[in-house]
């Protein structure tokens, strides 16, 4: 589990706790919670959201509220701390989204196609002379069609991607944008200037607004994911933990114990994309694990 995603799941157990707590615990609680809060300034402000999402008056949360009515407790205040730090609402509007654990593919006007992984969206601003795809969340991989006038761009909130004819993979992280491609060539930009960077295939580069942070060598086939499965070879139990987490609603961790193992398990095979359920089991299966499902948007895994 990632230290920002630990003080999610901190901060929403405080924030239960204290709203059932009688009058005599409560103070004692909230000054714990205090020392908390003030050992990392992130924990005050994540806290703050929590709580916010929480109290919010109609009709701010009529939707969210309907949607999860038979949630209760501690599970659903996790759900809704999640959400509301995961899926802005430019996903909600988008042409074209996916839900955890959801690989969905979209034909294009053109004849080209896009992939979208999970918990991704986007929309598409196809008109004369334009055919541009505006990655709003996630991860897609782009095979565009050939022999056509109009390039072929993928805008993220960094950069913008474009190609004639070509198979990319175009990912939009929190605080850049990576570009992969597998054939051909693209052109890559940031919104802010500077110059072009040109990628053939086995090339990768992550970007910001404000140019190139990194540039690398990326796998010639088509992504894993892209074909409802994500594949490991000798991985660290908290990587695979990380990426399966992205194909799940909710919070997946490992408990402290397991999470703190030195050296950590390591896993290799193959879990479906689709299915985070049926993966935990194979994982399980396979490492000797315990799965703990303290609802069904908060599991544990522990050493059994």
């Amino acid at each position: 589990m990632s230290d920002l995603n630990r003080i999610r799941q901190q901060a929403a157990e405080w924030v239960v706790a204290l709203q059932e707590a009688g009058s005599d615990e409560r103070a004692r609680l909230q000054a714990e919670c205090e020392i908390w809060q003030a050992e990392d300034p992130r924990r005050r402000q994540v806290l703050e959201q929590i709580q916010r999402i929480w109290q919010a008056p109609e009709p701010a949360l009529e939707r969210r509220r309907k949607r999860r009515r038979q949630l209760t407790g501690l599970g659903s205040l996790l759900l809704l701390a999640w959400s509301g730090t995961q899926l802005p609402w430019a996903y909600w509007g988008a042409d074209y989204r996916t839900a955890a654990g959801e690989i969905r593919t979209v034909p294009l006007p053109d004849g080209s196609q896009i992939v979208l992984n999970s918990n991704s969206a986007m929309d598409l601003d196809y008109t004369e002379g334009a055919r541009i795809v505006k990655l709003v969340r996630g991860e897609l991989l782009a095979t565009v069609a050939k022999g056509r006038d109009a390039p072929f761009q993928v805008e993220t909130r960094d950069i913008s991607a474009t190609a004639l004819g070509t198979q990319y993979t175009v990912k939009l992280a929190d605080t850049y944008s990576r570009v992969a491609v597998q054939e051909s060539t693209v052109v890559v930009t940031s919104h802010n200037g500077g110059g072009a960077l040109r990628l053939t295939s086995g090339q990768q580069a992550d970007l910001n607004r404000d140019g190139l942070i990194t540039q690398s060598t990326a796998p010639t086939h088509r992504p894993d994911w892209a074909n409802g499965q994500l594949v490991f070879n000798s991985t660290p139990l908290p990587r695979v933990i990380e990426r399966l987490g992205h194909h799940r609603a909710g919070i997946l961790a490992l408990d402290e114990a397991l999470g703190a193992s030195q050296p950590p398990p390591h896993f290799t095979g193959v879990l479906p994309a689709d299915d985070s359920d049926a993966a935990l089991a194979l994982l399980s299966d396979a490492l000797d694990l315990e799965v703990k499902h303290f609802t069904p948007w908060y599991v544990i895994l522990s050493r059994k």
